[in-house]
């Protein structure tokens, strides 16, 4: 006996809605593990970045530091580089100033000038001369002043005269 007017079918186990409900899921399930690699790779990436950046940046502040005593060194020698011509300067003037003091009748020989003293050596017509003409404004510039006088054949006279510069502190240098 029949009841039904159609053949019977097959029932499939799961109907096409749920199907494309697992391939959704699937899909799903398989882009989220995709991106899950994704971030770990991106994550490691960005680790490396960062210890790259940090050996980096050590190696520029050793540079900055290293840059930064090149300046102080070419500092230090622009300052005594400076000091030096300003010392040359002052020496120049200095040498101008003492060949202007000595008069045309006083010959020098030798002049040895250090920081705090200065020795003539030269020749004078008589003692008086020097005396007048050049040991009295030798005397007004230095605090102690000597001259030995040794005459010589031709009846002129040969001299040494130190001066000399008390130190800052009192004390001959």
């Amino acid at each position: 006996m029949r009841l039904s007017f159609i053949a019977p079918r097959a029932k499939p186990f799961f109907s096409l809605f749920s199907k494309m409900w697992l391939v959704f899921i699937s899909l799903m399930s398989c882009f989220m593990i995709i991106f899950n690699f994704y971030i770990v790779i991106e994550m490691s990436s960005f680790k490396h970045g960062v210890v790259d950046l940090t050996k980096e940046r050590e190696m520029l502040e050793k540079k900055i530091d290293e840059d930064d005593e090149s300046i102080g060194l070419i500092l230090r020698q622009k300052a005594i580089s400076e000091e030096i011509f300003s010392n040359n300067t002052l020496l120049k003037e200095s040498m101008k100033n003492l060949f202007d003091l000595v008069p045309d009748q006083i010959t020098l020989n030798k002049v040895q000038m250090e920081r705090n003293s200065l020795i003539l050596y030269g020749v004078s017509p008589t003692q008086d001369t020097f005396n007048f003409l050049l040991a009295a404004p030798l005397k007004s510039i230095f605090h102690t002043s000597n001259t030995t006088f040794y005459l010589t054949k031709e009846g002129w006279y040969n001299f040494v005269s130190i001066n000399k510069i008390l130190g800052e502190d009192g004390f001959r240098e």
